[in-house]
């Protein structure tokens, strides 16, 4: 016996539900309305519970498994009546190819069609009055029958005067009363009865998946937001969390106001957004990341920012000596920027290179992009690494187009560097901006600053939780279509 609860905006929708997953034949046992709010304030929902037999929900899937793709539309579409007499004729005709000398017709058990609200209270109420004329009839017979046992068992004494002896004599046993197939059939069906209500009291009373965020538990009021919220990105558990402290702070009554949840959900983000203090602080910074994260187009945002914008004396240097052209390219960049620029090869190199470099503000260091799947590639990454009495800022570098699965691993893998921040890149090329909150909230590391765009320097800025925020619910792209439809 399968037993489900459905929730959904109307009557209407939720026997929709009932009917497409458990079948014209399922059984409502209950259905009530939570609307609790007044006014403006909100839309209400309907809460039914149906249940419906192993074997009527296995001829339903049989049906639908002989059906074409256009055809099982429109049996769907179709009115429960419909969909039952389709069913009924398809099984029957599989029974009969199956066994064409014993096939018998497949009797069906009374349920309730599922139609609209106006039939389903009226078959409700027929179907009630009925099992109640039949158990009070089976309730007669079976006292009618007691009684007749109980006479039909007792003996009775008789004495005859001329003998004087006691004779023993036994009435005629009265006729037992035959349960008729009507009855037994009544019986059938209330014991039927009595072991779904059972069946049902001893599952746990969990709604099915039938809005987005209900296998989180998530309320169907807040069901919008987290569509809003996975739909940029952010992965279902952290997005889950955050609906499920909506949950528990605001009242219920609030909960069915769109624009109050928004306004909550997105002040949580803001205060839980992490944002780098002092970016542009410290002497050396150090970029890493994979191949393709950036780093390179980010470093030299970040020198043209610091050199034109904040006059810092800076200085460039690099360590990737393996791709062809790397080193003449950031060559070129300091020739532009005019500013000092070296190679890195060894770790002793450091101690060389900066006692030539006191007056110069910040060192600017690019790494080549690795994988880190091996420990030897970790090992020559920290062997170009500064010394640690430099104290050196490592930014870890990402791609906002790469997946948040692999987003996680390589944060993951390079957290043997200790880096301290993290800079994401191509935010112009992507639209699942929620990646840059998960992995904020995973590796609990600050947000350095954000690439844009492939302009220099002007497509270049430090992160702030606003802007976060902006990307997320797409709060400015939201403003341009509505200025444009005006």
């Amino acid at each position: 016996m399968q037993v489900k609860k459905f929730e959904a905006r109307t009557m209407k929708e939720a026997l929709e539900m009932v009917k497409t997953q458990l079948g014209p034949d399922a059984i409502i046992l209950s259905a009530r309305d939570n609307n609790k709010s007044f006014g403006l304030v909100g839309e209400g929902s309907v809460e039914i519970t149906a249940a419906v037999s192993e074997e009527t929900l296995q001829k339903k899937k049989f049906a639908e498994s002989r059906l074409r793709e256009q055809d099982r539309v429109k049996f769907n579409n179709s009115s429960a009546r419909q969909q039952k007499e389709l069913i009924q004729k398809m099984v029957e005709k599989h029974v009969q190819k199956a066994a064409p000398a014993q096939a018998q017709p497949i009797t069906q058990r009374r349920y309730i069609d599922i139609e609209d609200e106006h039939e389903l209270n009226r078959q409700n109420r027929v179907s009630e009055e009925r099992v109640r004329s039949a158990a009070q009839r089976a309730l007669n017979a079976f006292q009618e029958q007691d009684e007749i046992f109980s006479r039909g068992g007792n003996a009775v004494k008789k004495t005859n005067p001329q003998t004087k002896t006691t004779a023993t004599q036994a009435r005629p046993a009265a006729p037992v009363a035959v349960e008729t197939p009507e009855i037994q059939a009544l019986k059938n069906e209330i014991a039927s009865l009595k072991q779904v209500i059972s069946q049902f009291q001893q599952m746990p009373q969990t709604f099915a998946g039938s809005h987005p965020g209900a296998d989180y538990g998530i309320n169907y009021d807040l069901s919008f937001v987290y569509s809003k919220l996975t739909g940029a990105g952010m992965a279902p558990e952290i997005a889950a969390e955050i609906l499920t402290q909506a949950q528990e702070t605001l009242p219920a009554l609030k909960l069915k106001n769109r624009s109050l949840v928004e306004a909550w959900v997105a002040r949580h983000v803001l205060d839980a957004t992490k944002i780098a203090t002092n970016p542009s602080q410290g002497k050396i910074h150090c970029f890493v990341g994979p191949a393709g994260s950036g780093k390179t187009s980010a470093l030299i945002k970040m020198a043209s920012h610091m050199v034109v914008r904040e006059g810092k004396k800076i200085a460039l240097f690099t360590t990737d000596t393996f791709k062809v052209g790397a080193a003449d390219q950031m060559k070129i960049y300091a020739q532009i920027l005019n500013v000092p620029f070296s190679v890195i090869r060894t770790q002793q190199d450091w101690t060389n290179l900066m006692r030539y470099l006191a007056n110069v503000d910040c060192v600017l260091v690019d790494y080549t992009g690795l994988s880190l799947k091996s420990n030897d590639e970790i090992q020559m990454l920290k062997s170009l690494l500064p010394p640690a009495a430099l104290n050196p800022n490592i930014h870890l570098t990402l791609s906002t187009n790469a997946k948040d699965s692999d987003c996680t691993e390589l944060g993951r893998r390079y957290s043997v560097l200790g880096y301290k921040d993290v800079i994401f890149t191509s935010l112009d090329e992507s639209t699942q901006h929620g990646t840059i909150y998960n992995f904020m909230k995973r590796f609990d590391v600050p947000l350095h600053s954000f690439g844009i765009g492939p302009r220099v320097p002007e497509d270049f800025e430090f992160a702030t939780k606003e802007r976060l925020l902006d990307l997320i619910f797409r709060i400015t792209k939201l403003k341009q279509q509505d200025s444009e439809a005006v």
